[in-house]
């Protein structure tokens, strides 16, 4: 396996083949996990995108499409 630097502190292994990722019985080993400053970072990240995403209006297409299939339901449910 080869080793990595990204910082002075902080070494990764990454596998040469598909086998140095499997553990004796061939199974996947543990997930890999990221440092907690990272995941945080990653997860205040996806929460500023999806609060942002969120806010914006629902295009009118999508309205329409939601509108004609609520009418095919409704008009199925009455027969």
């Amino acid at each position: 396996m080869t080793t990595n630097n990204l910082t002075n502190s902080t070494a990764l292994e990454e596998p040469d083949t598909l086998e140095d990722l499997l553990t004796v019985t061939g199974d996947p080993g543990p997930e890999p996990t990221l440092p907690p400053d990272v995941a945080t970072f990653l997860g205040e990240q996806l929460q500023a995108y999806y609060a942002q995403l969120m806010n914006e209006p629902v295009p009118e297409r999508f309205v329409q499409l939601l509108q004609q299939l609520d009418g095919k339901k409704k008009s199925h449910d009455g027969e």
